[in-house]
């Protein structure tokens, strides 16, 4: 079955995106909501899939096949009715809807912030994203396991979790050092795809503890400023729960 493309030479239609409670679907869903807020998109559906004892329910195959979330299927807007593309990976979905959707909002100006702005897209998911869940993944799993062997898994997960946080430091000092007066978002002077990519991970980071807020205030104040945008509380409004600590475990 073929996914990820376009086939149609008509424009999509109303997307629908397939959402895991407590996910990277966060990415997509700001995304979504920035295009509505920006006069974009008129409107988009969701459905949502709460985790069971923090893993993804099966029923969420019904957005693709693995399970993923997030995934978004649409059809074109001259043919409603007709079977829709389905596509995966948030990256590849907020790019999509970027082609699409957005009529350049998000296009960096200078050929210097585009390329700062694929840069960081691959680097959230590459570098941020697989460094942030080895810490997440020793982080977390003592948390359902029952008294007392909780002890032992805690003495056993935590240190590993304490030594592969300083793998963070890394990418941390370099996201830092790249936030400016001049260049406030990841993407350079205005918002774009490299902060939707971003925002899981830094979601993560802040939740759990492994980002210093004094070590790196502009990451905090980038992260600050995210919270604080209607687009990106409305998206947590559609996720339904987005609790970085449990899991929904």
């Amino acid at each position: 079955m073929q996914h990820n493309f376009w086939p149609h030479p008509s424009r999509p239609g109303i997307p629908t995106v397939y959402s895991l409670t407590s996910s990277s679907a966060i990415r997509t869903l700001w995304a979504l909501e920035e295009l509505v807020a920006n006069g974009k998109l008129e409107q988009y559906n969701v459905k949502t899939y709460k985790r069971q004892m923090g893993s993804a329910p099966p029923e969420l195959k019904e957005g693709f096949r693995l399970g993923m979330s997030p995934a978004l299927s649409v059809a074109p807007a001259t043919a409603p009715d007709e079977p829709p593309t389905t596509l995966v990976e948030s990256r590849l979905i907020n790019q999509f809807l970027a082609d699409h959707y957005s009529d350049g909002i998000w296009n960096p100006t200078t050929k210097e912030d585009q390329a700062r702005d694929v840069y960081f897209q691959e680097f959230a998911n590459s570098t941020l994203q697989t460094r942030a869940g080895m810490v997440l993944t020793m982080d977390i799993i003592p948390q359902p396991v029952p008294w007392p062997f909780k002890i032992l898994a805690m003495a056993i997960f935590r240190p590993i979790a304490n030594v592969l946080k300083k793998g963070l430091v890394g990418p941390l000092e370099l996201m830092e050092d790249s936030l400016s007066e001049e260049n406030p978002w990841f993407s350079g002077p205005a918002m774009g795809l490299a902060d939707f990519c971003m925002v899981f991970s830094v979601d993560i980071c802040v939740a759990r503890g492994y980002l210093d807020a004094k070590k790196y205030p502009k990451i905090t104040q980038w992260h600050k400023t995210v919270l604080d945008l209607p687009t990106y509380k409305s998206a947590i409004s559609k996720m339904g729960s987005y609790n970085l600590n449990s899991f929904d475990i």
